[in-house]
């Protein structure tokens, strides 16, 4: 009985965490903009600077060294607090957001 108590609690929070993060109501051929603005500025914050989530760029972002696989898989499986978006976007839309912040990160 814990265990589904459990396991209905992290139900609970991991739809609330995409809630926050934003919704699946996007086209398939979003740009990367868009989706960036959709799904990941109210945790990492509409200038890419951090808010919930990490910053993204700015000398407080551990991502910018980091090669474009680094960010297509930690978007696509999550990494820390971060939820997977697997489920969430298409791996094209994964792709897309991810090249979005390597742009601006001036890459």
């Amino acid at each position: 009985m814990g265990r589904r108590i459990l396991t209905a609690g992290a139900t609970v929070v991991l739809a609330l965490v995409m809630v926050a993060c934003g919704g699946p109501d996007l086209p398939e051929d979003a740009t990367g903009e868009e989706i960036y603005v959709q799904m990941c500025a109210r945790c990492h914050g509409s200038d890419l600077r951090g808010g919930t989530g990490l910053a993204l760029v700015g000398e407080a972002a551990r991502s910018t060294d980091k090669p474009e696989s680094y960010l297509v898989q930690s978007i696509y499986a999550g990494i820390g607090r971060m939820p997977a978006f697997r489920h969430t976007l298409t791996d094209d839309q994964i792709v897309r957001v991810a090249q979005y912040i390597m742009r601006q990160q001036g890459r």
